[in-house]
């Protein structure tokens, strides 16, 4: 005879699961952190300051950083998870400054 019934405990777990996932984005933090990813531009310095500030436990919950990276990325797929969403912003970064530098190497090219 079983001291627990299986159903009713993973019944319980999986209601508290659904929960954690259900929470909301603070737009307004969202925004902020947005504006200050698209205003560094390819700014390594001000990027790494911005991140950090992110990777911090208490700066952004889980929900924050992956509404942050979704809006930063201009839509796609939403990342699962708080690592996939840093892991989607530093991309994004690597994406912009590798673009500044195709811009700056085919302006010194152009003939006109």
């Amino acid at each position: 005879m079983a001291i627990f019934n299986f159903g009713e405990v993973f019944g319980q777990l999986r209601g508290e699961m659904a929960k954690s996932r259900r929470t909301k984005a603070d737009e307004a933090k969202v925004s902020t952190y947005v504006n200050r990813l698209t205003a560094a531009k390819a700014d390594r310095r001000v990027f790494e300051t911005i991140l950090a500030e992110l990777e911090g436990t208490s700066a952004a919950t889980a929900a924050d950083l992956i509404a942050i990276a979704h809006t930063y990325n201009k839509g796609g797929k939403k990342p699962g998870s708080k690592s996939a969403a840093l892991a989607m912003i530093k991309k994004r970064f690597v994406e912009i400054v590798r673009f500044y530098a195709k811009n700056k190497v085919a302006e010194r090219v152009r003939p006109w």
